[in-house]
């Protein structure tokens, strides 16, 4: 039987895709905390990335690689956790593939292209870094493309765009604006303007899973909806959804220095070369994800 080695098993990508993986396949899960599924399919080992001597015993067909410091404001403020994580921690998990000789799978992002020249963006555009994270991200990236071209390894970097869904956390974005249209009178955010891919969790792990049956070689693959909306239009959306309009503020002390204006994916290339193409629409993704924090969370 096939086992997964998935790390950041504890986080937004790794439990929805724990989730989502058939029973045929077994998975050791590693992440920084207690894992919260009790699937009798999942072996749980709580393991941080910056152990010294990072291993595992067990044969492995397959690394998907999903740890990772994602909080923009965090990685800024911490650098040195953020590369020690996201870059040394990246390396460590490429060594433990190159001894298993197994496939790899590498959760990136749309922040590597940093400003981009054009929209939609395509995989061939010139990665630049514009934030710490972006940075690892970039150099994540690098490694496992030496990897595979030095040791003749499978693996595939996937660069997700703005992913949204139940269970996010608490600096994405939309979690951030439904959390303040539950708890609050009104929404403050920094720019509306911006406009931003936005893909519902469950066609992100389709996407992983669609690519886990069937690696060749080292490929660069763009996940995302391919179209974009504003934040101005997400608010809307969740006021219509929630049935019910709050005054929405935008707060100059949120705002990016660096924002960028748009961002949209242009997924050509796994649509044709796995058949993935994302079936959850704005309003139906939103949708689900209001209805989850409604009936999840607390508010006095």
């Amino acid at each position: 039987m096939d086992r997964i080695l998935i790390t950041g098993a504890n986080g937004f990508l790794g439990n929805h895709l724990i989730n989502g993986i058939q029973d045929s396949q077994r998975i050791i899960g590693w992440g920084n905390n207690k894992q919260q599924n009790k699937s009798k399919k999942i072996e749980h080992k709580k393991m941080d990335l910056r152990t010294k001597n990072l291993s595992i015993k067990s044969k492995i067909s397959s690394i998907i690689h999903l740890a990772a410091v994602s909080d923009i404001q965090y990685c800024n403020n911490n650098p040195s956790s953020c590369f020690d994580i996201n870059v040394s921690g990246t390396k460590k998990m490429l060594e433990i593939c190159r001894k298993k000789d197994a496939n790899f799978i590498f959760a990136s992002s749309s922040h590597v292209y940093g400003k981009p020249e054009k929209n939609p963006i395509v995989e061939q555009e010139i990665t630049k870094s514009n934030s710490i994270y972006s940075a690892t991200k970039i150099m994540g990236e690098n490694l496992c493309e030496s990897y595979a071209k030095t040791y003749g390894l499978n693996i595939t970097i996937l660069r997700f765009f703005s992913l949204y869904g139940p269970n996010a956390p608490k600096h994405n974005v939309i979690h951030n604006i439904i959390n303040q249209y539950l708890s609050n009178s009104k929404i403050k955010i920094g720019n509306l303007k911006p406009k931003r891919d936005f893909l519902y969790i469950d066609d992100a792990i389709n996407a992983i899973k669609c690519v886990n049956k069937n690696q060749k070689g080292f490929q660069v693959f763009n996940v995302g909806s391919g179209k974009s909306f504003s934040i101005k239009t997400i608010c809307d959306e969740i006021q219509i959804i929630m049935k019910n309009k709050i005054r929405i503020e935008s707060d100059k002390n949120k705002i990016r220095k660096n924002d960028i204006l748009e961002i949209k994916c242009d997924n050509k290339k796994i649509r044709k070369k796995y058949g993935w193409k994302p079936e959850i629409s704005l309003t139906e993704g939103l949708g689900k994800t209001c209805e989850y924090y409604q009936k999840n969370t607390n508010y006095n």
